[in-house]
């Protein structure tokens, strides 16, 4: 007489046909357009690197060096440049209403700050090239 319990214990001895279960199944799909130029350089890589189109487009978003637009020394920079051609165009009012000599010290600090805030911004991005 078979029991329960030794009828299971039949069924997970058997072995199961077919592939074996992937470790890591990939299982999120992301949708991407190509436009006809892109899409045969995308295969022109894939075959250079000797992968499948879908590995290779894969291995390139996740390996590639994700580099931000600005960083934050960057935005900075930026938002003291708006800040200081703001105080440049009140100087610029201030010198039509005034005249020009009274203020001609004031805007060239102001000019001073601009090109300082200018040379960190290019002498940064010189540093990632």
């Amino acid at each position: 007489m078979v029991t329960a319990k030794s009828n299971n214990k039949m069924k997970d001895s058997k072995k199961k046909g077919g592939r074996p279960a992937l470790e890591n199944k990939k299982k999120f799909r992301i949708n991407v357009r190509f436009d006809e130029m892109e899409h045969k350089r995308v295969l022109q890589n894939a075959e250079t690197a000797g992968m499948s189109k879908s590995e290779w487009v894969r291995k390139s978003a996740i390996l590639r060096k994700v580099v931000p637009r600005f960083n934050e020394e960057q935005i900075k920079a930026f938002r003291a440049i708006t800040g200081a051609s703001n105080n440049l165009n009140q100087l610029t009012k201030k010198a039509h209403q005034t005249g020009l000599f009274e203020l001609a010290q004031e805007c060239q600090n102001t000019i001073g700050h601009i090109n300082h805030c200018i040379d960190k911004l290019l002498h940064h991005d010189s540093e990632d090239n």
